[in-house]
């Protein structure tokens, strides 16, 4: 019963010492982007003030649709950064004649692969890049 205990409280000790990233304190302004024929290219932007992180991904469709590769450009606090994103949990839907909707879990990652910030991404129709064709 004792180890029980013990093993149970070192499980506990573990998880709330991991280092939890913080939810990205800005405001969601849109997802923007093509599909162009297996592939979408999306532009995720998030604003407060002068702060702003520009999120950019790509997704292969197949069944089900994945996230391929993504990078982040980050000015908060005067302070530029940049790095990769991950996608843990992908959320897409869409025909062949429509603009997708995507949504889903980022992380934002540092040149160390830290997680820096979290975005959850609530499904969002894409908006059509202006300048840009169908």
């Amino acid at each position: 019963m004792s180890r029980v205990f013990v093993l149970f409280a070192l499980v506990f000790a573990v998880s709330c010492a991991r280092e939890q990233a913080p939810t990205l304190p800005l405001k969601f302004d849109g997802i923007f982007g093509l599909r162009d024929g297996a592939t979408v290219n999306a532009e995720a932007r998030f604003v407060d003030g002068a702060d702003r992180v520009t999120m950019n991904i790509k997704l292969y469709l197949r069944p089900p649709a994945e996230f391929s590769s993504g990078t982040y450009q980050a000015m908060i606090g005067g302070k530029m950064t940049t790095g990769n994103v991950e996608c843990p949990s992908l959320t897409f839907q869409g025909g062949q004649e429509a603009l997708p909707t995507i949504g889903g879990l980022f992380l934002l990652k540092d040149d160390q692969n830290r997680t820096v910030y979290q975005v959850r991404i609530p499904a969002t129709k894409l908006v059509r890049r202006e300048g840009r064709g169908s």
